[in-house]
C-alpha cells in the first residue's frame, strides 16, 4: 500500500536578547544555531544538489525569526563560534597525552570551523533567507506559529489570541514573501468553541481564528484525534484514525501526531538518542565545556568515538525507514493513501541528540529510494485529498503531560495567568481611548505590545513546571510584567512625561525590540459573540 511520510520540525527559542547568556539566555539560541539550524541547512542543501527534495515542514516561531534577523544576535553568535573554535584548539594541546580525547577535540575543531564558515560564506549570516530559498526551490515547506509561542487556550481575551496569530502570520509574510498554509499551535494546545461563564458569551475555537486568517491546517496530539467526534463520516469509520487528515467545521484541517514514530525518537528508554555510542549530552569537560563522552551506561562514561556513532546512525536510519513501511502496511485497508505525521522539536536533532541531523539525512536518502512511501508536506496532501476528508469536532488537548493543560496551568504556577490576562484587559482599555498624538506616545504603545507578547510566551510556565530554569523563568516573566506596568502607567496619561523617563523607555526598547513596526492596534478589543446557552442562537456585538 503506498503511503506518505510528513515530517515536521518545530523550531523555537524564547526571546533572550540581552537577558542572560549562560546557563540560561543568549546561548540557547547560539547552541541551536550551531548544533541544529546550520547543520540542518547544510544537509538540506546537499540533498537538493543530489536531486532529493525531502518536503519536510520546518516550523519557525516568529519570535525566533526576529532573533535570527537581529544583527546584534548575529554578531554575538560570531563571537560565540570564535570562542568555540578557540576552546577546541586549546583542548587539542591540552589532550596531547590522551589520543582518544584529542581525536574528539579535532572532531570539534573541524565541525565548529565548518559550521562557522557555512554560516558566513554559504548562508551570508542569513538563516531565514536560506530557508526561504529552500522553500522557493520546493525542498521544504516553512510553517508559522503564534508570535511568541503563547499558550492560546489560556488567553482569556480574544484580542490576545488574535494578535498572537495575526502577528505570527504577518511576520512569516515579511520574511518568506508569501502567506503560510500551515500553523503550529504552541504546545499543540487546542481549545474548541467554548461558552464563557465569566462573560456569558460563546468564544471562538482556536481553529476558527486560524480559519479567519487563511490558515489551511495545523497539528494536534494523537489524543486530540482519537477522542474526536465525527460530524461527517465519509468512510463509516468506528473512530478517527491518525492515518488521515480531518476537517473541522471551521474549514481548517487537522493532523494528529503518529505515536509509534514519536516514541521511537523521543522515548528516553527505547528511543535512538539513548544509544550507548551516541554523544552524552549531560556531561561536559570542566575546563572547555566541550563534550567528550558517550552515553555508555548509567554508572560509567567512555570517550566518544564519532566514527562508531556514525555507524549506529546508519543502522537507526535503516530501522526507522523499515518502521515507516511497516506502519503503512498495517494502516488498514480502508485508507487508500495513509499519511504518517511525525512532528518533533527541531532542536532535538543536533542539540539534544548530537547525531540527529546526520540521522535525518540518512532517513531522507533511504526514503527517496523507497517505492512504497513518498516524502510529502501536508499542503501537498491537502491539494490531493482536501475533498476526501471527513469532518470532526475535538476536545481540548496538548502534547504535554496527560495531553491536557497540566504543565501550563497547575497550583504551583497558576498565578501567572491572572497577570497575563489582566494585562490584556488593560491594553484593550488604553487602546479604546484613541491613538497617541506624537511619536513618543507611539513608541510607548509599541513597547507595550512587545512586553505583552513576551509575557504571554508559553516558555515561562513550562520552565516553572519542569524547574529546568525556574529562577530564570520567574525573573523573565516578572521583568516583562513590570515593564508593562510602567508603560501602561505612562500610556494612561501620555502628556505626563514624568511617568516614564526617556532613558527608561530607551532601555526597554534596547532590550526588548522585536517587531520594530509592530501594529499595537491588533490588541484592541475584538467583537464578541453573545450566545443564549439554552437556545444556541448567537449574535455578534461590539464591545467598543
Amino acid at each position: 500500500m503506498p503511503g506518505i511520510f510528513s515530517l515536521m520540525l518545530h523550531s523555537h527559542i524564547p526571546y533572550c536578547r540581552k537577558s542572560g547568556v549562560w546557563p540560561a539566555g543568549e546561548e540557547w539560541l547560539f547552541e541551536a544555531m550551531n548544533e541544529t539550524y546550520i547543520p540542518l541547512l547544510k544537509t538540506l542543501r546537499s540533498l537538493y544538489y543530489d536531486g532529493i527534495r525531502p518536503r519536510t515542514m520546518i516550523g519557525m516561531v516568529p519570535i525566533l525569526m526576529e532573533q535570527l534577523a537581529d544583527e546584534y544576535m548575529l554578531d554575538r553568535f560570531c563571537e560565540y563560534m570564535e570562542d568555540k573554535i578557540r576552546r577546541a584548539r586549546d583542548d587539542l594541546d591540552r589532550f596531547g597525552f590522551d589520543p582518544a580525547r584529542q581525536k574528539v577535540a579535532r572532531y570539534w575543531l573541524k565541525r565548529f570551523e565548518n559550521n562557522y564558515s557555512a554560516f558566513v560564506s554559504d548562508f551570508h549570516r542569513d538563516i531565514l533567507g536560506t530557508l526561504k530559498w529552500l522553500q522557493d526551490e520546493y525542498v521544504i515547506e516553512v510553517v508559522t506559529s503564534a508570535a511568541t509561542h503563547g499558550f492560546l487556550p489560556l488567553l482569556e481575551q480574544d484580542s490576545a489570541v488574535f494578535a498572537q496569530i495575526r502577528i505570527g502570520i504577518d511576520t512569516y509574510r515579511r520574511y518568506f514573501g508569501r502567506s503560510p498554509r500551515g500553523f503550529w499551535l504552541p504546545e499543540c494546545a487546542y481549545r474548541p468553541e467554548q461558552f464563557s461563564d465569566r462573560d456569558k458569551r460563546m468564544r471562538k475555537g482556536i481553529d476558527e481564528w486560524l480559519s479567519g486568517e487563511g490558515i489551511e491546517y495545523f497539528f494536534i496530539e494523537s489524543a486530540g484525534i482519537s477522542q474526536a467526534t465525527f460530524v461527517k463520516n465519509l468512510y463509516q469509520e468506528a473512530r478517527p484514525t491518525l492515518f488521515r487528515g480531518y476537517k473541522l467545521p471551521s474549514g481548517v484541517c487537522v493532523f494528529g501526531r503518529n505515536e509509534a514514530t514519536g516514541k521511537q525518537v523521543w522515548s528516553p528508554d527505547t528511543g535512538y538518542p539513548g544509544d550507548p555510542y551516541y554523544l552524552e549530552f549531560h556531561q561536559k569537560d570542566p575546563e572547555s565545556g566541550l563534550h567528550y563522552t558517550r552515553v555508555t551506561g548509567h554508572d560509567t562514561k567512555q570517550v566518544y568515538d564519532p566514527e562508531k556513532a556514525s555507524q549506529r546512525v546508519k543502522e537507526h536510519a535503516r530501522h526507522f525507514a523499515g518502521l515507516l513501511v511497516d506502519i503503512i502496511d498495517h494502516a488498514g485497508t480502508g485508507v487508500s493513501e495513509p499519511v504518517i505525521v511525525a512532528p518533533y522539536d527541531c532542536e532535538l536533532f543536533g542539540h539534544w541528540w548530537h547525531e540527529g541531523v546526520e540521522w535525518l539525512e540518512y532517513v531522507y536518502r533511504r526514503l527517496a529510494a523507497e517505492d512504497t512511501l513518498a516524502l510529502r508536506s501536508l499542503s501537498e496532501y491537502l491539494d490531493q485529498h482536501r475533498d476526501d476528508l471527513s469532518t470532526i469536532t475535538m476536545e481540548p488537548s496538548t502534547w504535554g503531560l496527560n495531553s491536557d493543560y497540566t504543565v501550563w496551568l497547575n497550583p504551583e504556577h497558576g498565578w501567572i495567568w491572572p497577570y497575563i490576562n489582566s494585562c490584556s484587559v488593560k491594553m484593550e482599555e488604553v487602546l479604546s481611548r484613541g491613538s497617541p498624538s506624537d511619536e513618543r506616545g507611539e513608541r510607548i504603545m509599541r513597547q507595550l505590545a512587545r512586553e505583552l507578547l513576551l509575557m504571554q510566551g508559553s516558555d515561562w510556565p513550562f520552565l516553572l513546571f519542569t524547574t529546568q530554569a525556574k529562577e530564570y523563568a520567574n525573573k523573565r516573566f516578572h521583568n516583562h510584567h513590570q515593564r508593562f506596568q510602567k508603560l501602561i502607567w505612562a500610556a494612561v496619561d501620555l502628556g505626563d512625561h514624568e511617568r516614564l523617563s526617556e532613558k527608561e523607555l530607551e532601555r526597554m526598547e534596547d532590550v526588548d525590540c522585536p517587531w520594530q513596526d509592530i501594529d499595537y492596534n491588533l490588541f484592541s478589543r475584538r467583537k464578541q459573540q453573545i450566545k443564549d446557552k439554552s437556545s444556541g442562537s448567537a449574535e455578534d456585538i461590539s464591545n467598543d
